[in-house]
C-alpha cells in the first residue's frame, strides 16, 4: 500500500494549474477554430469561378453570363443603395467598402428557382477579381430581389 503525502502547497499549485487549463482551453479553441473576425475575400477571377461558387451555394445557372456591366457605384449611399449594402453585409460582403468605385456586375440565368422556371438570375458585384455583392433577382409579375443564399423549401 503506498500512502500520498499532499501538502497544502501542492495543492494550491494543482488547483491554480488546473483552472488555468481550464480558461485556456476555450481561448485556444477559438484561436484555432479556423474562423477570424474577418471575413475572407472570396475571388471569382474567371467565369467558371463564379458559376462553381453560384453551383456551391445550390444554385444551377447557364455558363454563359446574360450580361457584363462595367459600372460606378455612387461616391455616398441613397435609401435604395443602403438597404442593398445591408443585405451585402448580412451575407459578409464588403459591398459598402466600394463606394465610387468602378465594379462589374457579372448576371447569370438561374435554372432552378424552386416554382419559378424563367426570368431568374444571378447577379454578382467583383472588384478586380474580388466577390463584394451579389443577389438573386426575378423581374417577372411579383418581382423580387434576395441574397445569394438558396432559398429553403416550406
Amino acid at each position: 500500500m503506498k500512502i500520498y503525502h499532499i501538502t497544502r502547497r501542492r495543492l494550491r499549485f494543482t488547483g491554480a494549474l488546473l483552472l488555468l487549463l481550464v480558461l485556456a482551453v476555450p481561448i485556444l479553441a477559438g484561436c484555432f477554430s479556423g474562423k477570424s473576425d474577418q471575413n475572407e475575400e472570396i475571388l471569382l477571377p474567371t467565369p467558371s469561378s463564379q458559376v462553381e461558387f453560384l453551383q456551391s451555394l445550390g444554385w444551377q445557372v447557364n455558363a454563359a453570363p446574360v450580361e457584363t456591366l462595367d459600372m460606378r457605384l455612387p461616391d455616398s449611399w441613397d435609401e435604395e443603395w443602403t438597404a442593398y449594402g445591408k443585405m451585402q453585409a448580412e451575407q459578409g460582403l464588403p459591398f459598402t467598402d466600394f463606394a465610387g468605385s468602378t465594379v462589374r456586375r457579372i448576371t447569370y440565368s438561374v435554372t432552378n428557382y424552386p416554382h419559378i422556371p424563367d426570368g431568374v438570375q444571378a447577379n454578382l458585384y467583383i472588384a478586380g477579381e474580388q466577390l463584394i455583392g451579389g443577389d438573386i433577382i426575378f423581374t417577372g409579375q411579383g418581382g423580387f430581389q434576395t441574397a445569394l443564399r438558396f432559398p429553403k423549401e416550406k
